[in-house]
């Protein structure tokens, strides 16, 4: 049996994230900001073109920070801002035909790497725990209104 701190929700995140970041960093070598970047092309190929404050809410980044990390992908290649045609303030992501080949590419190699990762576990077990960790993460997402753009902007206008 697991001594109690090996058993501890908090110390089995801690070891799967590092050693995550340590496989991520190894697979997306080639990409600005590595599982940063990664994440920012995959939510950006996989909910169409998000605005830059959307984003910087979904994924958790100030958005200072998110400025600088765009930077680096648009002058990379891999994205593109487009004017909002019903807000000309706002900047709507799109990735461009290179961002979506290497998003394609890297998304074999971050899922190859995760596998070996967690290479211990049956795919079974690599399905539930995905699973499982979507689904806690979506809920915890969607209770926490400092993440959701959607609430923030009806608590915006109500007030």
């Amino acid at each position: 049996m697991a001594s109690d701190i090996e058993s501890t929700l908090g110390w089995s995140l801690g070891v799967v994230f590092r050693a995550w970041q340590e496989a991520m960093q190894r697979a997306l070598v080639e990409l600005p900001h590595g599982s940063r970047g990664f994440q920012i092309l995959l939510t950006v190929a996989n909910d169409g073109p998000p605005t830059q404050a959307a984003l910087a809410a979904h994924l958790g980044i100030d958005r200072t920070v998110l400025t600088y990390v765009l930077d680096d992908l648009v002058a990379e290649g891999l994205l593109e801002r487009m004017t909002d045609s019903a807000d000309r303030r706002v900047r709507r992501l799109q990735l461009t035909a290179k961002g979506k080949s290497t998003i394609s590419r890297l998304e074999l190699s971050a899922g190859a790497a995760e596998a070996d990762m967690l290479g211990s576990l049956s795919a079974e077990q690599r399905t539930a725990l995905a699973h499982s960790l979507g689904e806690a993460a979506t809920q915890i997402h969607r209770a926490d209104p400092r993440h959701d753009a959607c609430t923030l902007v009806a608590g915006a206008l109500v007030s």
